[in-house]
């Protein structure tokens, strides 16, 4: 042994320097990027199990209507929009706290409410109504009889405009690929969203093709009048979408609907009925918002039948008063210049059961993570 090598043993022997092996840098440099992909693979898992895999969320809904007033006696009208359940959507538990008169009509897609009573002077009352909605998230087609409405031009709908014949055509004028996908994604991507919201009702399906530029309802009303163009059976529905807030935190507005009033399509093809939102299918992921729902959606059914309900409400509560209050999914009317109504909507998540979906997710992810740990530290046992 030589000189230079005899000490060098001799001082690493007794402990005099330390010995930093060159392999612990790159064994620490490999823990820390497999710590680093481990988080992103369980990132990855927890958000696709939350929005793809099929799931029901629960909501409460509590509505309430305060009614005051202050001098003499009044006749009081209050007519309210009820959802009822679909095939998306479960109903159930309604409630009605109401002092005076009350009658409930079925119509196609929602029940109407009608309350009435003589409210004496200085004096409030208040109605309640509360009820349960289970939302489902995940494809969804379902079976039901082809109106021959849907296939026709309507209000807002020109399908026989030559400019939306022309333009159908050429979307499906290839034989292969799903024709009803294809009208979705030239809406989405031939649009431009309306900052101004969903408040534009009277943008109709030209107007919106010619403008490119729509909200809600220009981008519904476009997908529906190109899928009636190509024969594909289409219709609007409006609704609301409900907000996704944690467990036992309500949230409350005036605005008297639950969640932010929409606009969305159903179509019909391969003799079933599927649901699309095209609206909300602009970017990477618009695959979330084709024949499939995202547990958010509570539907009021087709959008002009569910104009002519408000407009039966409207008129029973006008006939011997005068209208003070519309919302989207109510009426108020008053034979009295002093009576003041003020609402309120209170939304709570009951059950969300896309957590559960999460935590299985990650739980099997986890396992198998351990698993794949586990033979390659005996393949590659530490130094």
């Amino acid at each position: 042994m030589d000189t230079k090598n005899f000490f060098i043993d001799q001082f690493v022997n007794s402990g005099t320097i330390p010995v930093v092996r060159r392999t612990n840098f790159w064994q620490y440099l490999v823990a820390a990027s497999m710590l680093i992909l481990v988080l992103i693979v369980l990132a990855i898992t927890a958000v696709s199990a939350y929005a793809l895999l099929p799931a029901k969320v629960h909501y409460h809904i509590k509505k309430a209507f305060h009614v005051s007033q202050d001098a003499g006696d009044a006749n009081i009208y209050l007519g309210v929009v009820l959802p009822k359940s679909g095939p998306y959507q479960d109903v159930h538990n309604l409630s009605i706290q109401w002092d005076g008169a009350q009658d409930t009509h079925s119509r196609a897609y929602v029940d109407l409410l009608k309350l009435s009573k003589r409210l004496p002077g200085n004096s409030e009352t208040i109605a309640v109504v509360e009820y349960d909605i289970t939302l489902r998230q995940g494809k969804t087609a379902w079976q039901a009889p082809v109106d021959q409405v849907d296939l026709l031009p309507g209000e807002g709908i020109e399908s026989n405009h030559e400019v939306i014949q022309q333009t159908a055509a050429q979307i499906i004028s290839e034989p292969n690929g799903d024709k009803a996908l294809k009208i979705f994604q030239f809406t989405t991507n031939f649009l431009e969203y309306s900052e101004t919201g969903c408040e534009e009702t009277n943008v109709s399906a030209l107007e919106a093709f010619t403008t490119r530029v729509g909200a809600c309802i220009g981008y519904s009303r476009l997908m529906v009048a190109l899928s009636r163009a190509a024969g594909i059976p289409a219709r609007m529905v409006i609704g609301t979408i409900l907000p996704d807030i944690l467990f036992s935190l309500p949230r409350v507005n005036n605005t008297g609907i639950p969640g932010s009033g929409h606009a969305w399509v159903e179509y019909n093809a391969q003799n079933s009925w599927h649901i699309a939102d095209p609206s909300c299918g602009r970017g990477y992921i618009s695959y979330l918002s084709f024949d499939r729902s995202d547990g958010q959606h509570l539907s009021f059914g087709d959008f002009y039948q569910f104009s002519n309900s408000k407009d039966e409400l409207y008129e029973w509560a006008t006939e011997y008063a005068s209208v003070q209050e519309i919302q989207l999914t109510s009426v108020f009317a008053s034979d009295s210049e002093h009576t003041e109504i003020s609402s309120e909507t209170t939304i709570r998540k009951i059950w969300d059961f896309r957590w559960v979906n999460v935590i299985l997710a990650l739980v099997v992810v986890a396992f198998v993570l351990s698993k794949i740990s586990n033979r390659v530290m005996k393949k590659y046992p530490p130094n």
